[in-house]
């Protein structure tokens, strides 16, 4: 049995972005920073995109936007994770064009996004969104998985991701894995914590300060310009 490392999972993601890059985008996203991180404060996030560069060199010559992948839904399928992928690559599509697509600090998708994911493949249940969340629930339709099963991404590596010790000591105990997954996911959810502070920007000249209040209305002094909340699209 080949052991697969996570080098294997984050190399793989990169030459998937590279193809749907090209097979949806016609090759117009710039490379972004690529990671696998837990999900932590975003609880079942399956994926965000940053929403300015964050990863750079010193002189500021090169920049990236970040595009994460959660470490804990890796495996759960390898359309699944083609699905978050593009989710967020929509969302990069829109930020280098300046559309904005998505309100309410991020979390409602508006119908510029449903209009991409809906050109690239993808399908809604209901045609109506989301009090909340707006048009994010799409998914991919087949069409869509026809076109990237003819690419040549190496599904076999999408097998691991973050179980934690919680999910091993269920199988040892000789629970099943579907069981052992419900165990980490309740387990998750009740140790989350109330994030203790808040990060804003001015949209200007990028200066940053934190307050420990969800919502505070703050001025920058220097730009006259209110302060707006750090968030990634997801």
């Amino acid at each position: 049995m080949k052991i697969i490392t996570i080098q294997d999972v984050t190399r793989e993601l990169h030459n998937a972005f590279n193809l749907l890059n090209n097979e949806f985008f016609n090759g117009e996203l710039p490379m972004p920073a690529i990671t696998i991180q837990s999900s932590g404060h975003k609880r079942n996030s399956m994926g965000w995109c940053t929403i300015r560069p964050v990863w750079g060199n010193k002189t500021g010559s090169q920049k990236m936007y970040e595009i994460n992948l959660s470490a804990e839904f890796l495996d759960l399928d390898f359309f699944e994770t083609m699905d978050t992928l593009l989710h967020e690559m929509v969302h990069l599509y829109h930020l280098i064009k300046g559309i904005k697509d998505t309100s309410r600090n991020g979390t409602y998708h508006n119908k510029h996004f449903k209009q991409k994911v809906l050109e690239i493949g993808f399908e809604y249940e209901e045609e109506k969104p989301h009090p909340i969340h707006g048009w994010t629930y799409a998914r991919i339709g087949q069409k869509a998985k026809d076109r990237i099963s003819k690419l040549k991404i190496n599904k076999d590596v999408f097998v691991i991701s973050r179980k934690g010790s919680v999910y091993f000591k269920a199988l040892n105990e000789g629970i099943s894995p579907d069981e052992a997954q419900s165990v980490i996911t309740t387990t998750r959810e009740s140790s989350q914590r109330k994030k203790s502070s808040y990060k804003w920007i001015c949209p200007e000249c990028e200066l940053i300060i934190r307050s420990t209040k969800k919502e505070v209305n703050v001025v920058c002094g220097d730009c006259n310009v209110k302060f707006e909340k750090e968030m990634d699209n997801v």
